[in-house]
């Protein structure tokens, strides 16, 4: 079936998305802009709402005092997704852990539930398990709540399981391969990028450490670091006192701007603590660079150790730069490991994603006419194993 006749048969449906809108950039503004952009290639009518919604010019002054600000902003996104939500058959919310569970991912699932729509919470961030471990009493009522709970990896679907204990299923983040250009590293350089915000969380100190050592042994090395953050000061301290040089602080990098600065560099390095899936990983990969990361969380579901990536500990900056001293210095590494990260990429296309998708909105229609039990069992074969409960919960739901 050709996407023409598809996007007839799925212009009947509608989806309000709710998640964070960019600026500021971050991986669920960038994956809801995407995911709107492909449905509504598809004919779908996507409402977007955003979480990080402004206070009108009206309000601003009411807006000035803290405790004010948050209730208002939260009476706002309430009354708004109520209103949007009459004409929508779906609401997808995009959720994280902390505060942003409770004054966007609750408020907007129980107006889901309330005006009868079919609700898709989609959860995602490598701090769930602490997150449901402290809070579980008041979070899982809400994933309970949602007609569907789906996750991006197979590390966040046993996380949820355990702690929540409801049916999970694996849609995985789109990845725009088009938008990012090949280019295999066969003489790789010590030019490196990492692209994370400046926070404890992404550990920019190790990069750092390990980049003293790589310099130390090349010295016209290179470092681009794309983000911004409550750390940039001391880290910015940090490259001085460790005397480094051609460390370039990029600040905030539009995400139309990261294939020309990937096509500057050779390597990626990540040294988060935590993780799900890091779409900035996956685009370095598709882009041809190799990637060198810290194994938590969801990394190691998307990349296996010395076949399609080079993954360490966290903390670990000597490991770190013994390692990206290895991608240059080893003849055939970077291509061996660029190669494979590429194909693994593939699974991550708009094409093998909607199919998934659809099926968890229970829209009938699909581009090969596949139905929707039967995508469930393809992601299951591709992703890993799903909670046995899915299987009757998905029969419930078609029923």
């Amino acid at each position: 079936m050709t996407l023409r006749r598809e996007g007839n048969a799925l212009s009947s449906r509608s989806v309000l998305l709710i998640a964070p809108k960019a600026p500021p950039y971050g991986g669920m503004a960038l994956q809801a802009e995407l995911l709107a952009q492909r449905m509504q290639r598809d004919g779908v009518r996507v409402t977007f709402v955003a979480a990080n919604q402004p206070i009108p010019d009206s309000l601003r002054w009411f807006g000035r005092i803290a405790g004010i600000r948050t209730l208002l902003r939260l009476l706002i996104f309430c009354l708004q997704v109520w209103r949007l939500t009459r004409e929508a058959e779906v609401v997808h919310i995009f959720a994280c852990s902390w505060v942003y569970f409770f004054v966007v991912v609750w408020p907007a699932t129980i107006v889901g539930r309330l005006r009868g729509k079919r609700v898709v919470l989609n959860y995602r961030g490598g701090e769930a398990d602490s997150f449901i471990r402290r809070y579980g009493l008041w979070v899982r009522p809400a994933f309970r709540l949602a007609d569907v709970v789906t996750v991006p990896s197979g590390f966040l679907a046993n996380v949820l399981s355990a702690r929540t204990g409801v049916p999970v299923e694996i849609v995985p983040n789109i990845v725009d391969l088009a938008a990012f250009s090949y280019r295999e590293r066969q003489i790789p350089t010590p030019r490196m990028v990492v692209t994370r915000h400046l926070e404890p969380l992404y550990d920019i100190e190790t990069i750092l450490r390990a980049f003293h050592e790589v310099q130390a042994r090349y010295p016209d090395a290179s470092l681009f670091i794309a983000g911004t953050g409550s750390q940039e000061a001391s880290l910015r301290a940090l490259a001085a006192t460790l005397q480094l040089r051609n460390v370039n602080f990029l600040g905030m990098v539009s995400h139309a701007k990261l294939p020309a600065l990937y096509e500057q560099c050779d390597i990626l390095l990540n040294a988060s603590r935590a993780d799900n899936f890091p779409g900035s990983l996956v685009e370095a990969a598709a882009a041809g660079l190799v990637v060198i990361s810290t194994g938590v969380g969801g990394i190691p579901y998307i990349f296996k150790d010395g076949e399609s990536a080079l993954l360490i500990e966290p903390g670990d900056w000597k490991t770190l730069a013994a390692r990206a001293l290895r991608v240059v210095s080893e003849p055939g590494l970077a291509s061996a490991l660029t190669r494979a990260a590429y194909d693994q990429c593939r699974q991550y296309d708009w094409a093998h994603i909607r199919p998934l998708l659809y099926a968890v909105y229970n829209f009938q229609h699909h581009a090969d006419g596949t139905s929707p039990s039967e995508k469930t069992s393809a992601s299951r074969n591709r992703t890993g194993a799903i909670s046995p409960k899915t299987s009757a919960r998905r029969r419930a739901s078609v029923n």
